[in-house]
């Protein structure tokens, strides 16, 4: 049996009524948290406008995207707007190690359909967590070599959730999924290299995650084969794209054990690589109530994945560029005792005063960080003070994983500060209480109207 049939049998046989409770909780924390992103996204991505454009140019349907108020796309185009916005400013969610963010492309997926084919709140959750459950097993199960060989998980293993969720809520049967996920693994893309160039326009690859695997969902639906031996072929997913993968751990415990449960939350606006840094000297500076004119340079410890995508730019010329700087985001932190979406904007970006502190971080390899990744990704960090005094701290469980988890308050209260700029406060309250009382509605038709809505 191939594993897409194996996941094909997964996701036509989940059941809301047999989700424990903690989990249509913990989904319903990830919807609210993904449509955060999506609309803080949205209200702040340099190329919204361009994109948008773009997408008029290749057709129009009955779709509304987030945000676009009357404009109407095919389905699969509105799905990839939604998760184009998701990852556009890296508050998306994501997996503990594997480097795969789920929510930003199955939750809008998810949502796109059910308003589309009228079904409810509870046809949602089950649908949301087959998703990330077959997005988190590919991607556990080809890290770190998936990166290492230039692939981006998101935008490649995505794909594969797009398809078991739209799979899942348009119906399919177990060999029309098989199908779906076979031709879905044919159409999955995306390079690492679009964190090297391009870094503003990388999430449009993501975003065409959900486009392509809706096209193979709709194409599996009207009884198109698909490529069943996707994952363990000979030239398959698995051989192209990493490198020794245990075939038998992919499925170990499909059905029993939800893999949403291995899902962190992104506290601050940045590369998830980039975060441990900038939280150790946020936990220094709460601990030792030190000044940033007290700082004589900041030294960083980390994996080698980090020093790459991370440890290289001091001074970003953007807000793609902000977001893959540790030093920028380490300079912010010292400055402001935080890290929001604002920091992102040319304000802060082209500031002298956060630049100069920029050029006094340096990042590097630390061997014991390295040998505990991918398992663990964190970082040790050093603050010098002019007084000589060296302040050191590490982190691998960031603030929002599942090691060290937030709880719904504080989910809350990011998508509040992410959010409050966009809609009005009456809508907010209103999106809040509906996400989360989800599985009460018998459709998302209010919860799709207050997010269509044109952004204030």
């Amino acid at each position: 049996m191939y594993i897409t049939e194996k996941f094909a049998d997964f996701i036509a046989d989940i059941k809301y009524e047999d989700l424990p409770a903690d989990i249509v909780s913990l989904t319903k924390e990830r919807i609210l948290d993904s449509i955060g992103a999506i609309l803080a996204g949205a209200g702040n991505w340099a190329y919204r406008e361009p994109f948008l454009t773009a997408c008029r140019e290749m057709g129009t349907g009955d779709c509304a995207a987030f945000t676009t108020g009357d404009e109407k796309f095919p389905a699969a185009r509105a799905a990839m707007i939604d998760a184009t916005f998701g990852h556009a400013v890296e508050l998306d969610d994501g997996h503990k190690f594997a480097g795969a963010h789920a929510g930003t492309v199955v939750v809008p997926v998810a949502f796109t359909i059910a308003k589309q084919k009228g079904l409810s709140g509870k046809d949602i959750i089950p649908a949301v967590v087959a998703g990330y459950d077959i997005v988190y097993r590919i991607a556990a199960a080809m890290a770190p070599a998936q990166i290492d060989k230039g692939f981006h998980p998101t935008s490649n293993d995505d794909t594969l959730g797009a398809a078991a969720a739209a799979g899942k809520l348009l119906g399919l049967n177990k060999e029309q999924l098989a199908n779906a996920l076979g031709l879905a693994g044919l159409y999955a893309s995306g390079l690492m290299e679009a964190t090297v160039t391009g870094q503003l326009s990388k999430c449009v690859m993501v975003g065409n995650a959900a486009y392509n695997g809706m096209e193979a969902v709709y194409l599996a639906k009207q009884g198109m084969e698909g490529t069943v031996s996707v994952f363990e072929g000979k030239d398959g997913f698995f051989k192209a794209k990493s490198e020794n993968v245990d075939l038998g751990a992919v499925c170990d415990g499909l059905g029993e054990t939800y893999l949403i449960t291995d899902t962190y939350s992104k506290m601050y606006p940045t590369c998830r690589h980039a975060q441990p840094a900038i939280e150790s000297v946020l936990n220094l500076m709460e601990e030792y109530h030190f000044e940033p004119e007290d700082v004589d340079h900041v030294w960083v410890g980390t994996h080698e994945v980090a020093c790459t995508l991370t440890g290289k730019i001091k001074a970003p010329k953007d807000s793609g560029e902000a977001k893959f700087s540790s030093a920028y985001g380490i300079a912010i932190a010292l400055y402001e005792k935080g890290f929001g979406v604002c920091h992102l904007n040319p304000d802060y970006t082209n500031n002298p005063k956060y630049l100069k502190m920029a050029e006094k971080v340096t990042v590097e390899q630390d061997p014991s960080v390295q040998a505990v990744y991918p398992k663990k990704r964190g970082a040790k960090v050093k603050v010098y003070l002019k007084d000589g005094r060296v302040l050191e701290t590490e982190v691998y469980d960031l603030k929002g994983s599942p090691g060290n988890p937030v709880g719904f308050e504080e989910i809350k209260n990011k998508f509040v500060a992410n959010v409050k700029n966009l809609m009005s406060e009456a809508d907010l309250n209103r999106l809040i209480e509906l996400v989360m009382n989800l599985e009460k509605l018998e459709s998302v038709e209010e919860i799709m109207g207050i997010l269509e809505k044109e952004i204030c």
